[in-house]
C-alpha cells in the first residue's frame, strides 16, 4: 500500500496479455496505483505493425478470430470498432500444396471435415479412396472417454483417415501451432472437436449443422464480421489504443528479474537491481519467463512452468509488383503438408486478405519458415532465410522477379507447444499458484495461443490480484 493508502499494482510484461490485465484494473478500478513494467523498448510484444511506402506490414499475429469474444469485446471498450475491417470476402479460401504444386482446399474445409460434399468431392487434394473414407465419418462410433487423452493426429486419423490427417489437417494445424499433430493435444487445442464428436456423435453433422445455423443467424441479425478480422491499419491499432489508456503508467526498457515476498504483498526485483514493492502483481509475459522470475518464492511452481515446451519460428515479409507474380493471387495463401517436405509451413498474401496492406498493383506476401518443417530457422542469418523462401515461392508461384524489400522476423521460444498431457500441467500449475495470495499469471502459455485468449488470460489475472487486494 502507498503512503497515501492506495492499492499498488504491478503489471510485468507489456504484450497483449499484460496490456489487457492493466487496462482490466483501471477499468475496475480507477483508485489503484498501477505500474506496468516491460523489459524491451516497446509494447505489444509480437504484435507489431510496421508500415513502409504505403505497404501496412504485420510483424505477428494478422488476425483475430471472432468466434472468442474477449477480443471484440475489448475493441468496443477501447472505442476502435470503427477501425475493424474484415477479410475481403471475394477472395477467401486458401491452397495446400500438393505433389509440387497448389491445389485448392475446397470450399468451407473447416480444420479437418469437408462442410460442403459436393466442393470435397471434386477436389484434387485426396484420392477418391481418402473421400470416402472421410465420407464415413458420420458413421465412425464416437470415443468412449475413458480412453485417455488424444492427440490431434490420433482425433484425425480415427474419425477421418490417415491421409485426411496427412494432406489437410496436418498442414493447417500446423499452420496455426507450429508444431507436430501427432503430439498436440486435440482437448487444449480445439475442445471443440470432442465436443462435436461427444453431443453429434460426428464432427461433419456438427459442423454442418452449425454452417447452416450461422447463415440463418447471419441474415437475420445482419451479421457486420466475418470469422476473422484485423484493424484498417494493423494490429498496431489495438496496441497503440491500449497504451493511450494506460498512459504514463508504462514503462519500457525495465527488465524484470525476479520478484519476492514483502510482507503481504510483493516486490519487484529489476534486472538494475533496484526494487519495487507492491500489494499485487501480475507476470504476463512467457511461462518459461514466468519461471525464472518465480524461482526464489516456488520452485515446484517454476518447475511446471518451465516445463511447457515452446517452439520458434521465422517469417520472411515480401513485396513485388503483382505482375511480377505468376500464380494467381485468388486466395488467402498456402500451407505446407509435412509430406512435401519443403523448408516452409505457410504462405499468407496479405495483399489480398485484407484491404489497403499494399499500394495499387503492388502484392505484399509473407512466409513463415520453420516449425516442424525446420525448427532451427530463427538461428539461422537473414540472407539464408530469404534465401529459402524465395527457392520456395518461385518452385510454388513461379516468381523469378528482385522484391522491392524484404522483412525478416524471428520468435525465439515463442510459440507454446500444448502437447498431450498439457491440461493437467496447467492445473496443477493452477492449484500450485493458488497457494500464493495477490499473485496473478498470464500470456499464451496455458489456455489459448490466439489473441483473444491471451486477452482473456490477462483480465481473468487481472480479476483475480483485484478480488485479493479488495478482501485485504
Amino acid at each position: 500500500m502507498t503512503p497515501n493508502g492506495a492499492r499498488r499494482v504491478i503489471v510485468v510484461g507489456a504484450g497483449i496479455s499484460g496490456l489487457a490485465a492493466a487496462f482490466r484494473v483501471l477499468e475496475q478500478d480507477p483508485s489503484i496505483e498501477l505500474e506496468i513494467l516491460e523489459g524491451s523498448a516497446r509494447p505489444g510484444g509480437w504484435l507489431r505493425t510496421e508500415e513502409r511506402d504505403g505497404f501496412v506490414i504485420e510483424l505477428g499475429p494478422d488476425s483475430i478470430l471472432t468466434e472468442k469474444p474477449h477480443a471484440l469485446a475489448l475493441v468496443r471498450r477501447l472505442g476502435i470498432e470503427d477501425r475493424v475491417v474484415s477479410t475481403n470476402t471475394a477472395k477467401r479460401g486458401a491452397y495446400v500444396v500438393s505433389g509440387g504444386r497448389l491445389v485448392r482446399i475446397p470450399e468451407g474445409f473447416s480444420m479437418m471435415a469437408p462442410v460442403d460434399p459436393f466442393a470435397f468431392l471434386a477436389s484434387e487434394v485426396v484420392s477418391s479412396g481418402a473421400k470416402v473414407r472421410a465420407g464415413l465419418e458420420v458413421v465412425v462410433p464416437p470415443r468412449r472417454a475413458p480412453e485417455g487423452e488424444e492427440s490431434l493426429a490420433r482425433f484425425v486419423r480415427r474419425r477421418f483417415g490417415a491421409e485426411m490427417l496427412e494432406r489437410l489437417a496436418q498442414p493447417m494445424i500446423s499452420g496455426i501451432y507450429g508444431s507436430d499433430a501427432e503430439v498436440l493435444s486435440l482437448e487444449a487445442t480445439m475442445p471443440r472437436f470432442t465436443r462435436m464428436e461427444r453431443e453429434r456423435g460426428s464432427v461433419t453433422r456438427a459442423l454442418r449443422a452449425a454452417a447452416s445455423s450461422a447463415k440463418k443467424s447471419d441474415a437475420a441479425s445482419g451479421a457486420r464480421y466475418g470469422l476473422f478480422i484485423g484493424f484498417d491499419r494493423g494490429m498496431q491499432v489495438m496496441i497503440d489504443a491500449l497504451v493511450r489508456a494506460i498512459g504514463p503508467r508504462l514503462r519500457t526498457n525495465t527488465p524484470v528479474r525476479a520478484i519476492e515476498r514483502g510482507g503481504q504483498g510483493w516486490r519487484v526485483v529489476l534486472e538494475s537491481g533496484e526494487t519495487r514493492s507492491c500489494d499485487a502483481v501480475v507476470l504476463a509475459v512467457a511461462s518459461h519467463r514466468i519461471a525464472s522470475m518465480l524461482r526464489g518464492v516456488d520452485g515446484v511452481l517454476a518447475d511446471g512452468l518451465e516445463a511447457i515446451p515452446h517452439g520458434s519460428a521465422a517469417t520472411v515479409t515480401f513485396a513485388w509488383r503483382e505482375s511480377e507474380v505468376p500464380h494467381a493471387l485468388d486466395a488467402f495463401g498456402f500451407v505446407v503438408p509435412a509430406v512435401e517436405r519443403r523448408s516452409i509451413l505457410a504462405s499468407t498474401w496479405a495483399s489480398t486478405k485484407w484491404p489497403d496492406r499494399a499500394p495499387a498493383g503492388w502484392a505484399l506476401i509473407r512466409v513463415f519458415v520453420g516449425g516442424l518443417h525446420d525448427p532451427d530457422a530463427a538461428d539461422r542469418d537473414d540472407d539464408a532465410l530469404v534465401r529459402s523462401a524465395r527457392r520456395e515461392l518461385r518452385a510454388l508461384m513461379g516468381i523469378e522477379a528482385s522484391p522491392a524489400f524484404t522483412k525478416v522476423m524471428r520468435y525465439p521460444r515463442a510459440m507454446p507447444l500444448y502437447q498431450v498431457g498439457h491440461l493437467a500441467r496447467v492445473e496443477a500449475i493452477e492449484a500450485r499458484a493458488s497457494r500464493h495470495d495477490r499473485l496473478g499469471l498470464a500470456g499464451n502459455g496455458m489456455r489459448g495461443v490466439g489473441i483473444p485468449d491471451a486477452i482473456a488470460s490477462g483480465e481473468r489475472a487481472a480479476d483475480r490480484v483485484l478480488a485479493s487486494v479488495r478482501g485485504a
